[in-house]
């Protein structure tokens, strides 16, 4: 599930900064910009757009989905959020394939940008 607001982007930013043991200043300096507007972001106080959270994991080495998911919502295998539960055989496998289409992609794009 992604993020929905600013704030746990910035706290997944904050989370890769600790275990990589860079500060803000660092990925500041990385990126081109002020130690404040740095400050700003983590603190889930200023929007940024796709561009930007782009560049940020590059500079992190992690992939944009690692800054926009929700880090401590475990995700059921058999439900969805706008679903309800999932009972139907049919639905599930098609769920299914959809989600190994989704990891397909990802692992291209990590690929892609390794």
């Amino acid at each position: 599930m992604y993020a929905m607001d600013f704030e746990q982007v910035g706290a997944n930013i904050q989370k890769q900064l600790d275990i990589k043991g860079l500060t803000q200043q660092s990925l500041a300096d990385a990126l081109g910009i002020s130690k404040q507007v740095m400050s700003k972001i983590v603190n889930g106080g200023k929007a940024i757009n796709v561009n930007e959270i782009a560049k940020i994991a590059s500079v992190l080495g992690v992939t944009t989905d690692e800054l926009l998911m929700i880090q401590d919502e475990p995700v059921s295998e058999d439900t969805l959020s706008f679903m309800g539960g999932i009972t139907d055989e049919e639905t599930l496998e098609k769920v299914n394939l959809i989600r190994s289409a989704i990891d397909e992609i990802h692992m291209l794009e990590e690929l892609l940008y390794a």
